[in-house]
């Protein structure tokens, strides 16, 4: 370009520049995410400068309480590490905007930090500041939002600082206990230690469960070509007896003495809230609470679409709520219609009632933002975030769709004193499960008239065995928590991810199992501290937080009620110190080599070790390895042990120190059955719920399923 024109285009530039300084001063829209920003940027135009906080510019002090108890509670807040010059940049621009809009998310935590970030730009000589909300990050909704600015809700932003102030007396007062008993670097948390309890309780019912057998009675027969099973509803639990009756049904001829036959309807569920979505990503997808709330955030702020640009395609995904518009109602209707058919939709709007004690306001269900998008079409963005949205999607659809038909059989067949049932099951329409949820096994069951008889063609006894309650999964602890009214849809997934980054719980598969140190925690403060950690409680807890939120209640009186009880018990525990030490020593039956005293295992930053009971005059320590059962090295014969890297990944060694191997997945000892390797290692294959655990040979590749009964059989 020649230098002339060059010249000419900056001055005009700068003249633009200039004018809009003077007299067309650009209005300032702060979001919380750049990628939300860059959204929003598209719909509004030159007139806006859109920036991000990149979340909240204030926190209390990680290096202190930062609350000051002897006045109100009153907390201390300073700008986050980090964050200083995006708050000069903040003031800088709403010191010339002619407006300043604020829009971060919908929630609680959304109106802290606009409370925040509206404090920074009033110091800059800005007062003309308006709260906007987004639910939803579409042309029309951000568009709608502007032209209807509120107040930043005062109410919100109360119940956001109780919660903060709360969490941060529980947390700084209670895990130093811990550092002086057990270890430093631990936690304690009000709604975590109360998660970790329900994982706890669930193990020690597991340790102590007692396995018992019985035996289950099945009897086939076969009816107009039908072959079907029908089965002693009971369980037996005398071998003897269970013999006896299997030999009578054998010989037996049956009666029916029952028959019905009736069609029933199955409604779909409603579109999702927070916590339906982490379990049905976490059971469909085998994703983590974390990942889902990190991907449905990217799906909520915006993905770019080909020829499209950036677009939102969910509503904002931390909802209690599984209402939808009436907007969003029609337009469902309408892709159904013309995708199913008229045939798959109910004569009326389905409408889905939320839990009168949540405080919602204008939240909606989490749903896609255009039902016309459907999830094929989406099919060039990332795949996680396409297997989401399409979660989310057919969902949100089937919400609005006719309900499936079941046509259900059941005959009640009798011999003497022996009755058995049998129950067939026929999807005669689909409806809803065209697209959402795993349609119901066809099993099918002749028709049949009362008196009638049939003798039996075969007869089964089948010998089982009681099994304990299963391990919490991700799915089901979300389930838990929120039944029992514990913490909120936005503290699940940092809750859970909190527990594992603290080792106090690990993942066995898609189990959640307590380690040794987090049922020690456990067992240390719930106890000490009946009240605080005590399920109720914190459920109670949660709906006063609400009642602040909707002007019923003061942060101030909240919070004097909780630390008054509160300081008692943690004045009474503070005095237990040397009996939590104690607690938390195992002594051995050993001797220290150096001086003779007992030897104990305690804890470190690593895990657990063994010192001398005499420290610190006596500094002996030896670590600790879980030995794999059963392994051996195959290279020299040495046990194989359980360690874990500077980084914290497990690996699996041999504990022979001049032998160098290991395996980064958990060996066992099965016999490869191809190369006759001495042993195999546990491999997960697959996604989602078609994943499976596999057994693979480390040498020649070789793999062999590995069902729940742990028998090993080859693949085929």
């Amino acid at each position: 370009m020649p230098e002339k024109k060059k010249s000419q285009k900056r001055k005009k530039k700068a003249s633009s520049t200039a004018k809009t300084s003077a007299g067309t001063a650009k209005k300032l829209l702060v979001v919380e995410s750049p990628t939300k920003a860059k959204t929003i940027k598209k719909y509004l135009g030159r007139g806006f400068e859109v920036v991000a906080s990149k979340g909240h510019i204030k926190d209390l002090p990680k290096s202190r309480l930062g609350v000051d108890i002897e006045h109100g509670f009153e907390p201390h807040y300073i700008t986050i590490k980090g964050k200083s010059d995006i708050i000069k940049k903040l003031k800088k621009l709403a010191a010339r905007a002619s407006e300043v809009y604020i829009g971060s998310d919908p929630d609680r935590e959304g109106e802290a930090i606009a409370y925040h970030v509206a404090q920074e730009v009033q110091k800059a000589g800005q007062n003309n500041v308006k709260r906007v909300l987004f639910y939803e990050i579409t042309k029309d909704a951000v568009k709608k939002a502007i032209k209807e600015p509120q107040e930043i809700d005062m109410k919100k932003v109360e119940a956001q600082i109780a919660r903060r102030v709360l969490d941060r007396l529980v947390g700084y007062k209670i895990s130093p206990l811990l550092w002086k008993s057990v270890r430093k670097g631990l936690s304690a948390g009000r709604v975590q230690t109360v998660a970790l309890r329900l994982l706890v309780e669930r193990e020690k019912e597991i340790q102590a469960f007692k396995p018992q057998k019985y035996w289950k009675l099945y009897v086939y027969f076969e009816k107009d070509g039908v072959r079907f099973k029908a089965q002693l509803p009971d369980r037996i639990e005398d071998r003897e007896k269970a013999e006896k009756l299997k030999e009578f049904a054998a010989k037996s001829e049956f009666r029916v003495v029952a028959y019905s036959k009736n069609v029933k309807s199955v409604s779909p569920p409603p579109p999702f809230k927070t916590s339906t979505m982490q379990q049905d990503a976490s059971n469909e997808l085998g994703f983590t609470s974390r990942q889902t709330m990190r991907i449905a955030q990217q799906l909520y702020e915006g993905v770019e679409l080909p020829g499209v640009g950036m677009t939102g395609l969910i509503t904002y995904m931390r909802t209690d709520s599984v209402r939808m518009a009436d907007k969003a109602v029609n337009q469902a209707r309408e892709v159904i219609r013309e995708i199913f058919g008229e045939e798959y939709l109910p004569p009326t709007p389905r409408k889905f009632k939320d839990k009168s004690s949540a405080v919602q306001g204008a939240h909606e269900a989490i749903r896609p933002t255009d039902f016309t998008v459907t999830p094929e079409s989406v099919s060039a963005i990332e795949k996680p975030l396409q297997r989401l949205y399409s979660l989310i999607w057919r969902r949100a659809t089937a919400s609005q769709m006719a309900d499936a038909r079941v046509e259900v059989r059941n005959v009640k067949l009798q011999s003497g004193e022996l009755t058995l049932v049998a129950e067939g099951k026929e999807l005669v329409f689909e409806g809803f499960y065209r697209i959402y949820g795993r349609k119901p096994q066809n099993v099918k069951l002749p028709d049949f008239s009362t008196g009638e008889t049939l003798k039996p063609v075969k007869v089964e006894l089948e010998e089982r065995e009681t099994e304990p309650p299963k391990r919490y999964t991700e799915a089901s602890l979300i389930r838990a928590l929120e039944a029992k009214g514990i913490g909120r849809p936005s503290t699940y997934a940092p809750t859970i991810a909190t527990l594992l980054d603290r080792e106090y719980v690990v993942k066995e598969g898609r189990a959640l199992k307590p380690t040794d140190l987090g049922i020690l925690v456990a067992d240390l403060l719930i106890p000490r501290f009946p009240e605080l950690f005590d399920i109720g409680f914190t459920a109670r807890m949660e709906e006063e937080l609400d009642k602040i939120e909707e002007g019923q209640k003061t942060r101030l009186d909240l919070l004097r009620e909780f630390y008054e009880k509160f300081s008692k018990e943690l004045e009474k525990v503070e005095s237990q110190i040397q009996e939590m030490r104690q607690q938390s020593v195992q002594v051995l039956d050993e001797k220290c080599p150096v001086c003779g005293r007992p030897l104990v295992i305690r804890w470190g930053r690593y895990g657990k070790f063994i010192a001398c009971s005499g420290y610190p005059e006596c500094k002996y320590t030896r670590p600790i390895f879980d030995v794999v059962e059963g392994v051996k090295c195959p290279k020299c014969g040495s046990d194989i042990i359980r360690r874990k890297s500077k980084r914290g990944r497990i690996y699996y060694a041999c504990s022979n120190p001049e032998c160098d191997f290991y395996l980064f997945n958990e060996p066992v000892g099965v016999k490869c059955p191809k190369c006759g390797y001495p042993l195999m290692v546990k491999v997960r294959k697959g996604r989602g719920k078609n994943s499976k655990l596999i057994l693979r040979c480390p040498e020649c590749g070789h793999e062999m399923e590995m069902p729940e009964d742990g028998k090993e059989k080859p693949t085929t």
